[in-house]
């Protein structure tokens, strides 16, 4: 093992808020660090000379607005998510309960609640946190960075649960829809997002993971889940 190197990288729960982590640097001791490690990135110019030390880490780009946000989703919670539908708070309720059969990782419900918040927090919760609409404005884009193999269908499962039925319970909120695409890479994904279709009974992922209550699976049904590649939506001719 390297002297920067850690014996023991891992330093929390899955299940719960990070309390501390490592502040890595390039050529540097790892420095280990109480809280949560701020949303960032190292970034270098290439066009730049190299430094005479031989080290590249460039200069730290703390993503502000990621970091706001994520203050901003934590109080929410904290107080018992002000401004939230009656449907929104069930489920996320049922969602961090202690006897979840299989409880999700912190940054499963975290990225759901993100935007759950931008949706339906209370209006102080939300000043300063602006995310623009698309060109055209007709849509809104919400981007949650999951890494590989931490459940991204399950992300997408509790969004579809929350958007549905939200809508099928208040029909003329224009917030929530009931019908909802996903988009994927290919035929092989594709395949394996089967599982986020409600129509299918036991063997969908709502029943599987336990994300939603038994009683609300007959709303979810009447909602449809949408499984396209996105070779559907290239231009024709």
């Amino acid at each position: 093992m390297s002297s920067f190197e850690v014996e023991s990288p891992i330093l929390c729960s899955p299940f719960a808020e990070p309390g501390e982590h490592w502040w890595i640097e390039e050529g540097t001791m790892p420095d280990r660090r109480f809280g949560r490690r701020p949303a960032g990135y190292w970034y270098r110019d290439p066009r730049a000379p190299e430094p005479e030390e031989g080290f590249t880490r460039g200069e730290w780009q703390p993503l502000d607005h990621v970091n706001l946000v994520r203050e901003r989703v934590k109080a929410w919670r904290e107080q018992g998510y002000p401004g939230a539908t009656r449907t929104t708070l069930e489920l996320l309720e049922w969602w961090s309960r202690d006897d979840l059969r299989l409880p999700l990782f912190f940054a499963q419900r975290e990225a759901a609640e993100t935007v759950i918040f931008l949706t339906e927090a209370r209006g102080d919760f939300l000043q300063g946190v602006e995310v623009p609409p698309e060109p055209g404005g007709e849509f809104r884009r919400y981007a949650l960075k999951v890494a590989t193999g931490s459940g991204k269908t399950t992300v997408m499962a509790l969004l579809a649960a929350w958007s549905i039925l939200n809508k099928v319970q208040a029909k003329g909120d224009a917030r929530f829809s009931d019908v909802v695409v996903c988009v994927c890479p290919n035929v092989t994904i594709r395949n394996r997002l089967r599982e986020l279709d409600p129509n299918g009974g036991d063997a969908s992922i709502y029943r599987t993971r336990d994300l939603v209550p038994a009683h609300l699976m007959p709303l979810l049904r009447r909602g449809r889940v949408l499984v396209k590649n996105w070779h559907e939506f290239e231009r024709k001719g």
